[in-house]
């Protein structure tokens, strides 16, 4: 009776060991995106899938692009208007007012004197 080794003895195989460098990984409520090359220890993509939280990322999304610095074709800075301030200041209103409802118990507390 011969024993089926499951080791292989000998001369190695011919085919190079295949890494995989990009894969995600599908969980219930999010997907991972992995990319080796980019970053060795982690994801570098975490989409969430729950619907309730996309308006608050649509709404961080708007405040990162709003806040960068728009530039003229000779590559001069912008200069920043009172309406992108004004922009700016509603949307990031909006982001915080989305937050707290999200998230009640971090609304920041009320001090001093109550009022009559």
């Amino acid at each position: 009776m011969k024993h089926k080794r499951t080791e292989n003895r000998g001369r190695p195989s011919e085919k190079p060991a295949v890494i995989v460098k990009k894969f995600t990984r599908e969980y219930d409520d999010s997907i991972w995106h992995y990319d080796l090359d980019k970053v060795s220890n982690g994801p570098y993509l975490v989409e969430v899938l729950d619907p309730e939280y996309d308006k608050i990322e649509k709404l961080f999304y708007k405040i990162e692009r709003l806040k960068e610095p728009k530039f003229h074709e000779n590559g001069r800075k912008k200069r920043t208007t009172k309406a992108d301030k004004l922009a700016l200041e509603s949307a990031e209103k909006k982001y915080w007012a989305e937050h707290y409802r999200l998230f009640p118990n971090e609304r920041p507390k009320k001090r001093g004197r109550k009022s009559n």
